[in-house]
């Protein structure tokens, strides 16, 4: 994902010097080499080891976290021992954990925006829509992620069947002034339309943050908001993938030895999922090659559906975000790498915000206490080639106004 982020700091930022640390040197490499920037430098770096992250990151004035959520505390106490960094972390894990050091980040002369990446484009879109309304009743977000079962990466294979374990108590709401969670999987199902290439798909709750965070933007507490909850929709291969492995009771079964060692069930299929897809990030093509067959190329596609009253009328208003392809001017790229600029350009165009002083909070922040401009942010996006536009309604007011 931050492959994105990458990329789109080669196209519009006039950074200096450029780091991209990984330990996996032979992908990061033939990136750098895509960018073909001066600026840009390899390093390797061992995120387990909290040293040598300080290492790579001593004398670095930014920094853009796009680590897996595992090593989140290990980047967090290297930034901290260094102090006076200004960064973006696409992690949204640990809310509470992470945001609790916000003091001491601050008092280190420290500026980190925390859950940034693709959340950062639903709350903008949630702030966008709820500002057309006097009075909200319910915010809709939706996440269209839409992929093949095989068109993943480990981190991705992890993070979608967590967010359909029964055991995860993140699932949420936020109705009546509070959050309620521990939602079961596959529940609050509602169908909605998105946009081509997905269409209409039956949605259900996931174990995202803005039934948490959005209460807290100005504009949600302004207009009053009653309801709020996030619902995602994949390819129908990840919902009979992850049904299956609920009707198996897959989660709930004990390790099962196998040649005297404990075998975890969820484990075996995930590990035959990410197999798959470690050997397609293997196959970098030109854009057009890279997914013959199904004649798209994934995308995630982000919506909003907002209600509430306008000038004493009940309204509704709908707005969808949707990312270029190809985002890497047709070099060969891999399939996910493409796929992943929906997070990576954020990190990129809310890093240069930062630095070009638009963005001025300390400590640990999140999009909602950022202070950030939502149509400043999307007209950034949309530079780059991401379309944001609103569902179109007849007897809407909020949409005949949008055309005017």
């Amino acid at each position: 994902m931050t492959s994105g982020c990458v990329y789109d700091l080669h196209q519009t930022s006039d950074f200096d010097e450029i780091v991209v640390a990984d330990a996996d040197e032979a992908n990061a490499r033939r990136l750098v080499e895509l960018v073909d920037d001066d600026r840009f430098r390899f390093e390797s770096v061992d995120a387990t080891d909290t040293d040598d992250i300080v290492r790579v990151l001593d004398d670095a004035d930014y920094v853009v976290n796009g680590l897996p959520y595992q090593f989140e505390e290990n980047v967090l106490d290297a930034i901290q021992r260094i102090g006076d960094l200004t960064g973006v972390d696409l992690n949204a894990f640990d809310f509470d954990d992470v945001l609790d050091r916000s003091e001491e980040f601050a008092d280190a002369g420290n500026a980190l925006w925390f859950a940034n990446g693709g959340l950062v484009s639903t709350i903008a879109l949630g702030m966008v829509a709820c500002d057309r309304f006097d009075d909200v009743e319910d915010v809709n977000f939706y996440w269209g992620m839409w992929r093949l079962l095989t068109q993943t990466t480990p981190g991705l294979t992890d993070t979608v069947t967590y967010e359909h374990d029964p055991d995860v108590d993140e699932r949420a709401k936020w109705e009546d002034g509070e959050v309620i969670n521990d939602l079961p999987a596959f529940s609050e199902r509602r169908t909605f339309e998105f946009p081509d290439p997905i269409g209409e798909e039956e949605t259900y709750v996931i174990s995202h943050p803005e039934p948490i965070t959005f209460p807290k933007s100005p504009v949600a507490q302004e207009k009053n908001v009653d309801r709020i909850i996030t619902r995602g929709a994949w390819h129908d291969e990840w919902k009979r993938y992850e049904r299956t492995l609920h009707a198996a009771n897959a989660f709930e079964t004990d390790s099962i030895e196998v040649d005297g060692t404990a075998v975890d069930p969820v484990d075996v299929m995930q590990e035959q999922v990410k197999a798959r897809g470690r050997e397609l990030e293997t196959e970098w093509k030109p854009p057009a090659k890279l997914s013959p067959e199904t004649e798209w190329t994934p995308q995630t596609i982000l919506s909003a559906e907002v209600t509430g009253s306008v000038d004493g009328q009940d309204d509704r208003a709908v707005f969808h975000f949707r990312q270029p392809f190809p985002f890497f001017d047709g070099h060969d790229i891999t399939l996910m790498r493409e796929y992943g600029c929906y997070v990576g350009v954020p990190l990129s165009v809310t890093l240069q915000l930062m630095a070009d002083g638009d963005i001025d909070a300390d400590g640990i922040f999140i999009t909602e206490t950022s202070g950030i401009d939502a149509e400043q942010y999307f007209d950034e996006m949309q530079e780059r080639g991401f379309n944001l536009f609103a569902e179109q309604s007849p007897d809407s007011t909020i949409m005949a106004q949008n055309q005017n």
